[in-house]
């Protein structure tokens, strides 16, 4: 009985990658490597979304695992599985490829669903041991490792995400972050004149908590109201990222490279349940205990 809800678990995931990952989504990829053709970035990309999806974070499991499913590899879009460093290769590479296919599948989501906002944060991938770890701060202080930048809608459906060292500062990466909503909304490393002229360029209304530091504190603004009650909603899809999906595991992966394909796969795999479970329920749910499908 186990094994037959196991099976039916990866088929859904298959069901879920295949709605999202097509070529009309692949082929706008700009991938700026050379060399002899082998694999495109459609089976590239399927095939990691596939194994978050399933919790095949090692690559020997992976392997194991399609070796003796033959018919979710065909329908995948493979004739054979990759060997090992082909698909290491992969985690090590796709981050261009990977923020692409967010900002693709983000607008494709912005289509179906009448979003209002776009908001904008950043969540740490702490990893002390990382080689290419900085030091950073976030509102609990200093940290070393990473940050996950990313805006989601009011739905907590990621719209765009970025993976930098810890010690590059939230403003820096926010034009990266921004969708074409009403609103834009964030924090207060947000407020500043050059972000909010790229959201009103974009269409969109900058609402975002006064940076005493412009002012001065004596002249601080007070956050505004209809912002209190909406930016939870980015801190919680930063969790469902790192603790629903990822399950905290990027440390396995070292370098800022691989850290980045992890955890944009696991910003895609959230995105395509949400177009999945609103196409199919219409509603973008991404609840904890359906990510897994």
């Amino acid at each position: 009985m186990y094994q037959i809800c196991e099976e039916v678990i990866h088929l859904e995931a298959l069901d879920v990658v295949l709605n999202v990952l097509h070529k009309n989504v692949t082929d706008k990829i700009v991938s700026k490597r050379r060399g002899p053709k082998g694999y495109g970035n459609n089976l590239k990309l399927r095939l990691l979304l596939y194994a978050i999806l399933v919790e095949m974070f090692s690559t020997r499991m992976l392997i194991k695992h399609l070796n003796k499913r033959q018919k979710i590899l065909f329908k995948l879009g493979f004739t054979r599985v990759p060997n090992k460093r082909t698909i290491d290769r992969w985690k090590k590479k796709l981050d261009r490829e990977l923020e692409q296919t967010i900002t693709l599948v983000g607008d494709h989501y912005l289509q179906l669903n009448n979003s209002e906002w776009t908001i904008l944060d950043s969540t740490p991938l702490r990893d002390e041991k990382d080689p290419e770890a900085t030091v950073g701060y976030n509102s609990q202080g200093r940290f070393k490792g990473f940050k996950l930048h990313m805006s989601c809608d009011e739905k907590e459906v990621p719209l765009r995400a970025v993976v930098t060292q810890a010690h590059v500062h939230d403003s820096k990466k926010a034009l990266d972050l921004l969708a074409p909503t009403p609103r834009t909304g964030g924090d207060s490393a947000y407020d500043a004149e050059e972000i909010k002229q790229a959201v009103k360029k974009n269409k969109s209304k900058p609402v975002f908590v006064h940076n005493p530091r412009r002012l001065g504190k004596e002249q601080k603004k007070k956050s505004p109201r209809i912002l209190k009650a909406i930016r939870y909603v980015v801190e919680q899809g930063n969790s469902y990222v790192k603790n629903g999906v990822m399950k905290n595991a990027w440390t396995h992966f070292k370098g800022l490279k691989a850290k980045a394909v992890f955890a944009l796969t696991a910003v895609l795999a959230i995105q395509a349940l949400a177009i999945f479970n609103l196409k199919s329920w219409g509603y973008p749910s991404i609840r904890i205990q359906e990510v897994r499908i």
